[in-house]
């Protein structure tokens, strides 16, 4: 419900988060105005927010109608901030090497998960991981990344994932990525 009346004034703070795609039932339920958002994978929405150091606001259509801008006018600004904010100020850890290597984003920034719309980000690092790269973000603040080459870490790893996505704070989901093409798939259990 936040106003904000000039869009440049506010480019540099607008990104990308991933949400369930069930919390349009509670804006509906009370009454708010409708975010923006475009429906994404795994019963998933991008939505986009506005950075405000300590909390975030959601841009919602009534900001859109006064900026005469459309989600997809919004949308290469929000990824372009979501890459150079990564880019500059976000760091990761490697743990582990070829089929038990984990690549994790857990800066606790608000957009950790959110990095899985960064595909060629992962893709620098899908060289090191035998068989296929598998992506989990069972919450905001996790993006963890490994390989499906040994049966056993990659069960133990999905497990995880799916008591972390039901149990933790701020939960996304259980379901697996991949990088396929150069982009975002849901990962397929062989």
């Amino acid at each position: 419900m936040r106003e904000y009346p000039i869009f440049d004034e506010l480019r540099q703070r607008i990104y990308p988060m991933l949400k369930p795609i069930q919390l349009l039932v509670a804006i509906r339920e009370r009454k708010l105005p409708m975010i923006v958002y475009r429906p994404f994978l795994a019963d998933l929405m991008l939505t986009y927010v506005i950075d405000e150091q300590t909390s975030i606001a959601y841009l919602n259509e009534d900001h859109l109608e006064r900026w005469e801008l459309t989600e997809h006018d919004l949308h290469p600004t929000a990824i372009a901030n979501l890459r150079q904010r990564t880019e500059e100020k976000t760091s990761y850890t490697i743990a582990g090497e070829g089929a038990s290597r984990l690549l994790i984003y857990n800066t606790l920034d608000g957009f950790d998960a959110t990095r899985l719309l960064l595909p060629k980000l992962l893709e620098r690092h899908r060289i090191n991981f035998p068989g296929q790269m598998v992506i989990g973000i069972p919450n905001r603040d996790f993006l963890i990344a490994f390989s499906d080459a040994d049966r056993e870490i990659l069960t133990n790893v999905a497990n995880q994932i799916q008591r972390d996505a039901a149990e933790r704070d701020h939960g996304l989901t259980d379901q697996l990525f991949t990088l396929r093409g150069g982009q975002i798939r849901e990962y397929e259990w062989q």
